[in-house]
């Protein structure tokens, strides 16, 4: 009989107040990795994540068929909990009670609101680890400032980078996803710490401050030079060329970026074009960045008869980094993604059968586990009966 293998963060409690992206998309991971997620949402308070788009078949008639929440809150427990209400919130706390781990994405006063604040729950679970993952953080003139990804780019200098030049700003970088593994990587590291010590502890996440992190280089070229850096679209200050070109068929392009003379000589003799080596304009990496309009116009009349994954491989085989532009039949389909069993089939009450990605860090002795997402409210007759006895009474 093959012994059963046990996940990394098997028995690792962790009640789950987050919202929307930031905090689901950390609280997922733990899930997969096989902590226990338990997942409250108010009775006339869903989770937004439910209503946003994709829907299965089109069809929005319920708050359990969003793609997104499909594909963000697999593993988990879902419990409805009405937190106006005495008799909810004592439910709560009984569950906090028996947590590791509590997290929310809201803005900084709600919990403190809620009578929920750090040194209050301390009472309740003293060695409990409590994230709070906000737009800006919980302290500093600006923490109640409002807060989603799609503005906190131009917090942390990404929406400048990402434009194009003599273009406005564009949103730029997903911060989200990055305080969602600063949140999660955080989180293992204070469990190490509760191993070592026995205390617990506040981990304050400021997204803008994870993206900033993420993106130095808006602030760290003005503190080395004093210069703010220009928009810069597609290019870099390094690699040159470096850009998205067009290839044959409808929609179809390659990104090409070349590092160091060797891959600039590589791609000439790709394009059959070896003179240009020694045309004085791309003549080094210094006079290539000086010429990247010239070098665009050349690349790009090139590739616009080639096939975008053909060409891919041509220059992959001479070691210069590029890749056919992928959209998201091209990633369904993509073999090196098959391979890799990226994707994974889960049975839905509602949806029926959907793929949807598993946990993109392959564990060699702890593989986690990918599961469906809970129904709303799916899981509330069986914290009450069957969690919290059980728990309540080690």
């Amino acid at each position: 009989m093959e012994e059963k293998r046990h996940l990394a963060l098997e028995g690792i409690i962790v009640c789950d107040l987050t919202r929307a992206m930031a905090g689901p998309v950390c609280t997922r991971l733990l899930a997969q990795m096989g902590a226990e997620v338990i997942k409250v949402e108010g009775p006339d308070q869903p989770d937004m994540g439910r209503m946003w788009p994709p829907f299965a078949d089109d069809d929005q008639s319920t708050l359990n068929r969003s793609g997104f929440f499909t594909l963000m809150h697999g593993n988990e427990k879902d419990v409805l909990l009405d937190l106006k209400k005495p008799e909810d919130m004592a439910i709560l706390k009984r569950l906090i009670k028996v947590s590791d781990v509590v997290m929310d994405n809201f803005a900084p006063r709600v919990m403190p609101s809620l009578g929920l604040g750090y040194e209050e729950i301390k009472k309740i679970k003293p060695d409990i680890i409590m994230v709070s993952e906000s737009g800006f953080g919980t302290y500093g003139p600006e923490r109640e400032r409002v807060a989603f990804a799609q503005i906190l780019g131009g917090s942390a200098g990404a929406d400048v980078l990402d434009a194009y030049p003599d273009s406005p700003p564009i949103f730029g970088g997903n911060s989200d996803q990055f305080s969602a593994l600063t949140s999660a990587f955080a989180i293992m590291a204070a469990l190490h710490h509760r191993d070592l010590t026995g205390e617990g502890q506040f981990i304050d996440v400021a997204e803008a401050e994870t993206l900033m992190a993420a993106t130095p280089r808006p602030f760290m070229e003005y503190i080395m030079t004093g210069r703010v850096p220009a928009a810069q679209g597609n290019r870099d200050n390094v690699h040159a060329p470096q850009g998205c070109y067009r290839c044959r068929g409808e929609d179809r392009w390659v990104a090409i970026s070349v590092g160091n003379d060797s891959e600039w000589q590589s791609l000439c003799q790709v394009m059959g074009r070896p003179e240009l080596v020694e045309d004085d304009r791309f003549h080094d990496a210094f006079s290539r960045l000086q010429h990247q309009d010239d070098l665009d116009e050349i690349i790009s009349a090139w590739t616009i008869n080639e096939n975008s994954s053909s060409l891919m491989h041509r220059l992959q085989a001479v070691n210069v980094a590029a890749t056919h532009v992928n959209d998201g039949v091209d990633i369904h389909s993509d073999p090196h993604l098959k391979a890799r069993e990226t994707f994974t089939v889960v049975e839905h009450p509602e949806q029926g059968k959907r793929e949807i990605t598993g946990l993109f860090a392959k564990f060699s002795a702890t593989p986690g586990v990918v599961r469906r997402d809970p129904l709303f409210g799916e899981h509330t007759d069986w914290l009450l009966k069957e969690f919290l006895p059980a728990h309540e009474g080690k």
